[in-house]
């Protein structure tokens, strides 16, 4: 058969087929169309049935895909249709609450990558391992299965990496100030991050406002060697790709079951050869982690999936009661971020946890005794030295090392919500304001967000701006005004509750 691109953009990966050709290969609502490059399969779609848009012999696909693809039109391919029927008896296993084996977990991993599964399915496994879960050997066997099916990048010495599990609004840009100055310690950090799931902007949302993350395995290698560092997606790499799929649909159904964080961030970091990885585990109102206790039980899966693989690993517990810094959004936060490199100075809250985090990898590579990393840290942030290194990965990746804060553009529509009485900020709804920045358009629209004006324990008084929503879209600008009026993502309180009798 031959290819036909054709401009047309779908949700998912969809393929178009002549009717005549659907009966001959046996495809039906259930089936895949693997499609084959000299014997090879290259990728598997939902086939879609048109006697209009292709003709027979015609497998007409997304010029989008094509390109990802490397599939150029005309090209002579091999097309069959298939089915999952093997994984989907798998999953039916873990429905009724079996254990599946190595191999079963293999299957499911090969079959997601290779594009047998559908998004259904995969939306399936991941409301599974939320609602049946899974045990330590299964979560260890989605790992190795995970790194297997992708690539492997290794470095001939040591590396580190910080990562963060999220649901606090504005955490992506702590990353931003803790890389930079681990490096400026003299470790070697290639921080990769995968880009939002439930959260208003990501580690790699929030650094494409400053410099290209989609980089290579070489460009990866070349920038740790020379900038010491990085802070890149980890689309482009290829490194555990279930990961990136699972995350693509984590993302609609906003969902991320704790074995799936475990699997999703130590695949990646076993992928990249990490020698010690340091996890930000947020607790909090509106967080992923509601209390101590849930945050303890997974950092313990951390530790204990990361010593099968060799990785030592040190999880923070950390207040997430409230946003992080006072900018919610992509672009907004590298603003803040960047800022603080140049002032050698941020909010106490984002200097506190970028420090904490760059000071434990400094002990944990062994370079400082427990408990004076942090000074050390702080130092070297304080001094310059993080933003001189900062600059350098910049440039690696692509980026004006001279870039400005005020280079950074926001969304051109705004709105300011004001207080309607004095008193202190006693409360601020996490969930609310991610919930605000999102209908705002973050982060796929990356000028979008908020900036705060204030944080808890602040006075304010009746008229004062409390915060400032931002988006490139009147209409998205009015849904997230609208859903603010609604709710009190703010709370301002008085020392005098109530009068009784």
């Amino acid at each position: 058969m031959k290819t036909r691109l054709i401009e047309i953009s779908f949700a998912s990966d969809v393929a178009l087929v002549h009717p005549e050709d659907a009966r001959q290969m046996g495809i039906d609502i259930e089936s895949r169309l693997l499609i084959r490059r000299n014997g090879m399969p290259i990728a598997a779609f939902s086939p879609m049935i048109s006697q209009d848009l292709v003709g027979k012999g015609e497998i007409g696909i997304p010029k989008s895909v094509a390109n990802a693809l490397k599939l150029s039109d005309g090209e002579e391919v091999s097309a069959e249709g298939v089915t999952a029927s093997e994984s989907l008896n798998i999953m039916a296993k873990k429905t009724q609450g079996m254990r599946l084996s190595r191999e079963e977990i293999r299957k499911l991993i090969a079959d997601m990558v290779s594009g047998l599964l559908d998004d259904a399915a995969i939306a399936e496994f991941v409301t599974l391992q939320s609602t049946v879960g899974m045990d330590d050997d299964e979560i260890h066997e989605l790992i190795r299965a995970m790194v297997e099916t992708g690539n492997k990048i290794e470095f001939p010495y040591p590396v580190y990496d910080e990562h963060s599990i999220g649901g606090v609004p504005g955490n992506s840009k702590v990353a931003l100030l803790a890389v930079p100055t681990s490096v400026a310690l003299g470790l070697k950090v290639p921080k990769t991050s995968s880009r939002a799931i439930t959260s208003p902007s990501g580690t790699a949302d929030t650094m494409e406002a400053l410099a290209n993350v989609s980089l290579t395995t070489e460009e990866i290698r070349n920038a740790v060697e020379k900038a010491g560092g990085t802070i890149a997606w980890t689309g482009r790499l290829n490194l555990a790709p279930a990961d990136d799929i699972m995350v693509r649909i984590e993302r609609r159904l906003l969902l991320d079951p704790p074995s799936q964080v475990v699997a999703s961030i130590l695949s990646k970091k076993v992928s990249l050869g990490i020698s010690g990885l340091v996890i930000d585990l947020p607790v909090g109102n509106g967080t992923k982690l509601q209390s101590e206790r849930e945050a303890e039980n997974l950092a313990a899966m951390f530790v204990k999936q990361g010593g099968k693989f060799n990785m030592s690993i040190k999880a923070l517990i950390t207040f997430g009661g409230e946003p992080i810094g006072y900018t919610i959004g992509p672009n907004l936060e590298a603003i803040e971020a960047l800022t603080a490199l140049m002032k050698g100075e941020a909010s106490q809250s984002l200097m506190d946890k970028a420090m904490y985090i760059a000071g434990a990898l400094y002990e944990m590579a062994g370079k400082a005794n427990i408990g004076e990393g942090e000074a050390h840290a702080r130092d070297a942030f304080k001094s310059g030295k993080s933003y001189e290194k900062f600059k350098k990965i910049l440039e690696m990746q692509g980026g004006n090392p001279e870039v400005k804060p005020e280079d950074i553009p926001v969304g051109e529509y705004s709105e300011t919500i004001y207080s309607n009485k004095s008193g202190a900020v006693t409360f601020i709804d996490n969930r609310a304001l991610t919930i605000i920045s999102r209908l705002a358009g973050a982060p796929l629209d990356k000028a979008a967000g908020i900036k705060l004006y204030v944080k808890i324990g602040n006075r304010v008084k009746s008229g004062d701006p409390l915060f400032k929503i931002y988006s490139s879209s009147s209409h998205r600008l009015s849904e997230a005004l609208a859903f603010a009026n609604s709710v009190k993502e703010i709370e301002i309180g008085t020392m005098l509750l109530k009068v009784f009798p």
